[in-house]
């Protein structure tokens, strides 16, 4: 004789939890994860971003966290969102914003925390119901936002016809740059100060561009920077260079670089080993104070608040200053949910997604744990 036993939700969570501690999920790329939670028509998802230094990725069609290349979006810590496509992956993703409440920001472009109030998972639901896989009528792929812009370091005199390039002077051609990795006898990251000397950039002929950089070593024993020297020319006519700023020397990008230059059409990005642009921890110090020539001590949260590696800009980056979140709504160390939905197309496959918190499911987690709505679109 069968016995029948009938199949509740908590007996479904008990299963989960059984198999997430036996490992299984087997070698197919996915995180052996809890399933996601279903509540009435939706389905949820968690996606924990608890590791600054690797991006989260999630597969919209399973609602798991993978390591294949089966994602649509992903999310870094301190880093922010990208999608499978553009610069940010070797997928074809691209997205739209979907559906947004525009009464979350005044005319000066400040959080309304009234607005931000007012929205929950409940009260969001119809909105995000109503998107359809023809809410968009334009799809974007994520491009590449580098912490060291062109526009600080490079100048164009074009008062003769023809633009003469020269570097920049002034306080934003200067920055304290992050190693890509830790010294391995100290255990520690090596720091530089460095800026943009010289730009020999000329299209007579076959182009050529070329700069050189001034650099000032941070030397930990003496707690100070080493005397300027020049880095060798830096020369990306024919492709991106790399910059190692320890031995300064000219590297490969399979050594152990700094900082690279490349063109990109009228752009000419500076990319850090790190975030984006990298594989490893390299960054850009963001300062409090005036300037990089003010900084005595690179390792001095007092003098450099946090490094940063370079990011992405995409569909995923607004509306609020952190894309789906709205840091200090209220003067708070927190993120608040701006409630967008967000459209995807991975081939011929449509979803949408609705970030619901930074601090799972009940609100009450550590940040970097996402709880999503999402849905694929038929």
């Amino acid at each position: 004789m069968k016995i029948q036993i009938p199949i509740t939700i908590s007996t479904l969570l008990s299963i989960s939890v059984l198999m997430t501690a036996c490992g299984g999920g087997g070698g197919d790329g996915k995180t052996s994860i809890t399933p996601p939670i279903t509540s009435d028509t939706h389905s949820y998802a968690s996606l924990v971003a608890a590791n600054p230094a690797e991006p989260s990725r999630l597969d919209l069609l399973s609602g798991h966290t993978v390591t294949d290349n089966s994602w649509e979006v992903a999310y870094q810590k301190y880093i922010g969102w990208s999608v499978n496509g553009g610069h940010s992956g070797s997928g074809t993703v691209e997205g739209c914003i979907a559906h947004q409440y525009t009464v979350l920001f005044g005319a000066d472009k400040k959080p309304v925390a009234s607005e931000f109030e007012k929205l929950t998972k409940d009260s969001t639901a119809a909105d995000f119901d109503a998107v359809t896989k023809t809410s968009c009528t334009e799809m974007l792929t994520d491009t590449l936002r580098t912490e060291i812009k062109t526009e600080d370091w490079l100048d164009a005199d074009y008062s003769q016809g023809a633009p003469v390039y020269s570097a920049k002077t002034g306080d934003k051609n200067g920055w304290i740059i992050r190693s890509s990795k830790k010294n391995s006898a100290t255990d520690a990251y090596n720091y530089a100060r460095i800026k943009v000397k010289s730009v020999n950039i000329s299209f007579a002929g076959a182009p050529s561009r070329k700069v050189i950089l001034s650099v000032e070593n941070w030397d930990a024993a003496t707690s100070s920077f080493s005397a300027v020297v020049d880095s060798p020319g830096l020369n990306y006519s024919n492709g991106r260079v790399f910059y190692d700023m320890e031995t300064n020397t000219v590297v490969t990008e399979s050594d152990s670089w700094d900082l690279s230059i490349n063109v990109n059409g009228r752009d000419y990005p500076i990319q850090t080993n790190g975030g984006a642009s990298g594989n490893g921890s390299g960054g850009v110090g963001v300062l409090i104070s005036a300037n990089a020539n003010a900084v005595t001590d690179p390792a001095n949260t007092q003098q450099v608040y946090k490094y940063f590696g370079d990011s992405v800009e995409g569909i995923l980056s607004k509306p609020g200053n952190y894309g789906p979140f709205q840091y200090s709504v209220k003067g708070q160390h927190k993120m608040w949910p701006t409630f967008t939905t967000y459209l995807f197309k991975d081939g011929t496959r449509f979803y949408k997604m609705q970030v619901i918190s930074n601090y799972g499911e009940t609100g009450t987690d550590a940040s970097g744990n996402l709880y999503i709505r999402y849905e694929e679109l038929n």
